[in-house]
């Protein structure tokens, strides 16, 4: 096993506890549109900003830097809200990647703060304990453990939030829980985003038929309309204990909050489809002692050249930032500044990069603790050279296969097996931040899958990142790459990144995306939007998407990359340019990136937010 790195310093002593009355309305300071119009423009800002995936979200973090905060006191406050008022993406019992700009120093700085396995786990999310083989008389569970108590992975969310507030909040911590408090015990409206979550199925199930989100969300086998009050007094009490006694509240093995939340994951006996009307049962292996042991881990960015600036972004386990300077290298290499962004040389070339990296980052990138990663080999100039020798302007890359980068060994061929589950909707959130001194922060934070495992305990919706390990894909000889170890962190899509200038010493962009696996398809469109093409944020964040990201689906009867273009933005004209090109199964899917950005412009700040979900940006 190679050593696992820094591990950040814990919060100090939290400052003494606060009365519990109710918290007073905010003040109207850094209101932001509501109106879907408002929104798809840039706000324009001189000294702070933020942007959000909701409105509610950025006010407070927009009023907490107009009162002297820096970007860690408004992150954590930002995301405080975002667990109340958007659920299905994120929340206290997620996981947390945070890329930091620190003017004073000129340093960047990356906190890992992801979802991580328990100590007790099986081979994979379908493989029984010996006891539950015993009783079932099975050696593997017949569906996917995906929404269930199995997939849930220890939470890091609070713990990194904390450390990185430790070493840079201004504000003390028990001032910056306020608005999600009030939010959660007086009520917030039903979002059109939250709403729409519904919609969609999970594991063939109606989101409303699952028993831990129906009470608070649902009429029956339908979800409250936009707009109603909801109330969440379970989560606003969890808030008040993080509050007054700080984040080891939360990991307290003795506490309030532990104990129940692994209580509530590991309720049984099992059940599966074939004896039940009700949606799987599969506990979870957690133990409050797990939540002890969490520890957030101090990586070293991975930063590249690229249309002369420096790009920043999300090291291993996370494949999200490999993969989008691997995209930006190929870019580069196919000269993407001489194509017009609407048109199809663009899409193409996009699209073919976007499927090299795919391929690249799923045969070998995973958790860094426990295995070698050729980071360094995949975005060698000279790898980068021999893969876009494969590039044809005329058609796709026919067969397309994983590259050997320097330092790595010969990769297995991806597994044929499809995943037992597909999550369509657009899990995660993305937050921005610039405060008056000149900090910045993205930060991507996440559930994993929309509504994480569908389990709700003390108003918190528990996350399903164990979903993100495989049982399949390996690297020869033997050595799996992202296969369920005990304490180990998944891969993950999420590649919050931090844009400075060709010298590395000014703020040029802060971006990041919500979306899944297409997480780095978004961040690489808003970067060439913005450096390339001349684009505000929001025009950048709002061009249509396009990816090659996909290998969850079947093409041609085996596991593929499809290419896929983003419903209504032309659609049905670009996709007769990808079957004249011979696309690989080209499809035309919803791609709500959720994207954030903030571009430092002049002695301005452009802040944007992706509309196609509730996203705003507001500042002073």
């Amino acid at each position: 096993m190679i050593p696992a790195l820094v591990v950040i310093g814990l919060l100090p002593a939290p400052t003494a506890p606060r009365e519990k009355n109710t918290v007073a309305p905010p003040s109207d300071a850094c209101t932001v549109p509501r109106g879907k119009s408002g929104r798809e423009q840039d706000a324009v800002a001189k000294k702070f900003m933020v942007a959000a995936a909701h409105p509610l979200a950025v006010e407070a973090g927009c009023r907490i830097l107009a009162k002297g905060g820096r970007a860690a006191d408004a992150a954590v406050a930002v995301q405080a809200v975002l667990a109340v008022v958007e659920p299905h993406a994120s929340g206290l019992t997620g996981g947390t990647l945070i890329n930091y700009w620190d003017p004073d120093k000129q340093q960047l700085r990356f906190f890992d703060g992801y979802s991580r396995a328990p100590m007790s786990v099986t081979e994979n999310l379908r493989t029984p304990t010996e006891q539950e083989r015993k009783a079932l008389r099975t050696d593997r569970f017949p569906e996917s453990a995906s929404a269930t108590g199995r997939a849930f992975g220890v939470p890091g969310t609070l713990r990194v939030l904390s450390d990185v507030h430790s070493v840079y909040g201004t504000l003390p911590w028990d001032q910056l829980f306020d608005d999600a408090i009030r939010l959660a015990a007086d009520g917030f409206p039903m979002s059109p985003n939250l709403h729409d979550g519904f919609k969609e199925r999970f594991n063939g199930r109606k989101r409303c038929n699952y028993p831990d989100l129906r009470p608070r969300y649902c009429n029956g086998d339908e979800p409250k309309p936009v707009g109603t009050k909801l109330y969440n007094r379970e989560i606003a009490d969890v808030l008040r204990e993080v509050r007054d006694r700080g984040a080891d509240a939360f990991y307290d093995p003795n506490g309030k909050i532990a104990p129940a939340i692994v209580q509530h994951a590991a309720k049984g006996p099992i059940k599966l489809k074939g004896n039940t009307a009700g949606p799987p049962v599969i506990p979870s292996l957690m133990t409050p002692q797990d939540f002890a042991d969490y520890e957030p881990v101090e990586r070293t960015e991975v930063c590249r050249k690229a249309f002369d600036v420096q790009v920043c972004t999300s090291p291993p386990p996370a494949f999200g930032g490999v993969a989008v300077l691997e995209m930006l290298g190929l870019l580069e290499r196919g000269q993407v500044g001489k194509t017009d962004p609407n048109s199809d040389d663009r899409l193409h070339l996009s699209i073919e990069a976007s499927r090299l990296a795919n391929l690249d980052r799923r045969a070998y990138v995973g958790d860094p603790d426990y295995h070698g990663v050729p980071v360094e080999g995949l975005l060698d100039r000279h790898y980068l050279d021999q893969r876009f020798s494969l590039f044809s302007t005329k058609r796709a890359i026919q067969p397309i296969e994983p590259g050997i980068p320097p330092g790595a060994p010969t990769p297995t061929p991806a597994p044929s097996e499809e995943p037992a589950t597909v999550d369509v909707g657009d899990p995660t959130s993305n937050v921005s931040i610039v405060d008056a001194d000149g900090n910045a922060a993205s930060m991507t934070t996440t559930n994993n899958s929309h509504f994480g495992s569908h389990l709700e305990a003390q108003g918190m919706i528990l996350n399903n990142a164990m979903n993100n390990f495989t049982d399949t894909l390996s690297v020869s000889p033997g050595k799996p790459v992202n296969v369920m170890e005990p304490k180990k962190r998944p891969t993950a899509a999420m590649a919050p990144t931090i844009v400075l200038d060709g010298e590395g010493k000014k703020l040029k962009l802060v971006v990041g995306a919500a979306g899944g696996s297409h997480i780095p398809d978004y961040v690489v469109q808003t970067l060439t939007g913005v450096l390339v093409d001349g684009m505000s944020p929001a025009q950048a964040i709002n061009q249509g998407h396009f990816s090659g990201q996909d290998l969850t689906r079947k093409c041609d009867g085996k596991r593929g990359a499809p290419s896929e273009l983003e419903a209504g933005r032309r659609a049905a004209v670009r996709l007769t340019t990808l079957v004249g090109r011979e696309h690989p199964c080209p499809r035309v899917i919803a791609l709500n990136s959720g994207s954030t950005a903030i571009e430092v412009r002049g002695n301005q700040l452009l802040g944007a937010a992706d509309p196609r979900r509730d996203g705003a940006a507001a500042g002073g």
